[in-house]
């Protein structure tokens, strides 16, 4: 398969998908220091980040919930790939002691300047947090996006406490478009994103990166729809997600019905395919 000039393969040994050859580190680099990245670049980056919290509102809100209750708390968290730091933001005011690392120097600013009353500090490498531990560790939708997973799993479950834990998420490759409508999976886009994962594989690589206790949730559903209700509700889902329109209630009671009703009939005309667009996982450094 073939993506904006990059080649995806699937490794052999173990069925991850991911581009060869990768693009150099500093390609990438300059990849994601393009202002364009986070405003404008909807292809590869966003369309308009800060559009996004409020999508992104309530599930950063369930993820600091999982955290706490399996962490008997908040404690100290460091959020990797923290963008503007909406993350952290929450965080803080939830009661967690907040640390960042973002690539991008005018992220990371902005990021900054929303945590640092509170004492939290942002850095653009994992290098500048010397021997840093943390009762969690948060990289949402990152993995994907890291030439070399494993070895930055590995240096962050090195700055996890013992029994501290590593919450992810990534888009999941086993969706049934990524499998049967590939052209029109918006996961597959190449410089950004770099592997691909389904269930298996991201589970593999966890555990292989020695943490334990890997668990995997499968979240945000998107069963397939006729082709002319994903054509009329593009446009209102896209302007939902990036809160430029209002989710007034009969808008969203009918896209919930129409979703229900897809959801109802993909069961019944594929029930072998995978309707969650993300995947979720959670992992523990052991004592």
């Amino acid at each position: 398969m073939t993506r904006n000039g990059y080649e995806i393969v699937r490794c052999r040994a173990c069925t991850l998908l991911y581009v060869s050859p990768t693009p150099s580190d500093a390609e990438l680099a300059a990849h994601y220091q393009q202002a364009s990245y986070f405003e404008g670049d909807a292809g590869q980056g966003y369309r308009n980040y800060a559009e996004m919290e409020k999508a992104l509102l309530p599930h950063f809100q369930r993820r600091l919930h999982f955290l706490a209750a399996r962490l008997n708390g908040p404690g100290s968290l460091l959020d990797f790939g923290c963008a503007s730091g909406y993350f952290l933001e929450l965080a803080q005011h939830a009661g967690w002691q907040v640390t960042g690392v973002e690539l991008s120097a005018q992220m990371a600013q902005r990021a900054a300047q929303r945590v640092a009353a509170g004492g939290g500090r942002v850095f653009t490498s994992l290098d500048a947090l010397g021997e840093a531990k943390f009762d969690a560790i948060t990289l949402w939708e990152v993995i994907e996006h890291l030439p070399h997973p494993l070895e930055t799993l590995a240096a962050l479950a090195a700055h996890l406490r013992p029994g501290g834990m590593l919450l992810l998420s990534t888009p999941n490759t086993a969706h049934w478009q990524a499998q049967r409508k590939p052209d029109a999976w918006v996961g597959y886009r190449p410089p950004s994103h770099l592997l691909f994962f389904t269930p298996p594989t991201l589970e593999r690589m966890l555990a292989t990166a020695s943490l334990t206790q890997v668990t995997i949730m499968p979240v945000s559903p998107r069963p397939p729809l006729p082709d002319w209700v994903e054509r009329a509700t593009t446009t209102m889902q896209t302007q939902l997600a990036d809160g430029s329109a209002r989710p007034w209630w009969f808008w969203l009671y009918l896209w919930r019905t129409v979703r229900l009703a897809g959801m109802g009939w993909q069961r019944l005309a594929h029930p072998g395919d995978d309707i969650y667009t993300t995947l979720e996982a959670s992992a523990v450094k052991p004592p």
